[in-house]
């Protein structure tokens, strides 16, 4: 077994340098946005890596968008945050809140249609400080940027 399995890392998650730019800013956003989280939740890396039953090493890593977690990594971060998987991978850009998606209209298409648009929404969610409504915005566009035309 890997160390990346090991600590619940996707295959393939390494460090930056591995992944093109998007990955990167995307490990970055959501590691940032994971860090903001768990500080306004008043929890340290130990506490948090107890809770997780991921090492500390590892999620200050997370943290600082070095490695990419998984699905079941993230799963136990969004529980020890107190936050639904949905929510979570919502707020930090990776789903879509709506689950009417048709599938026929790209993820772009769909943005400027609905009322506001994801930006707006994000701008306008007091819960969220500036640092976290940056975060957010730049995995959004991370997404947006690299969506395939005719998705």
């Amino acid at each position: 077994m890997s160390r990346s399995e090991r600590n619940g890392s996707a295959p393939g998650a390494g460090r930056s340098e591995r992944r093109n730019p998007a990955e990167a800013a995307l490990s970055n956003a959501l590691g940032g946005f994971i860090r903001a989280q768990r500080q306004m939740a008043k929890l340290s890396l130990r506490e948090m890596a107890s809770m997780t039953s991921v090492s500390n090493a590892y999620l200050s890593q997370v943290e600082r968008g070095l490695h990419q977690p998984s699905l079941k990594v993230l799963r136990s971060i969004a529980d020890a945050l107190q936050l639904s998987t949905d929510q979570m991978l919502s707020q930090a850009g990776w789903a879509s809140p709506d689950r009417e998606d048709d599938g026929h209209a790209a993820p772009e298409e769909r943005v400027a249609t609905g009322p506001g648009g994801t930006e707006a929404a994000i701008r306008a969610d007091e819960r969220l400080s500036d640092e976290q409504k940056k975060a957010l915005i730049g995995v959004y566009r991370s997404f947006v940027d690299r969506a395939p035309s005719g998705a």
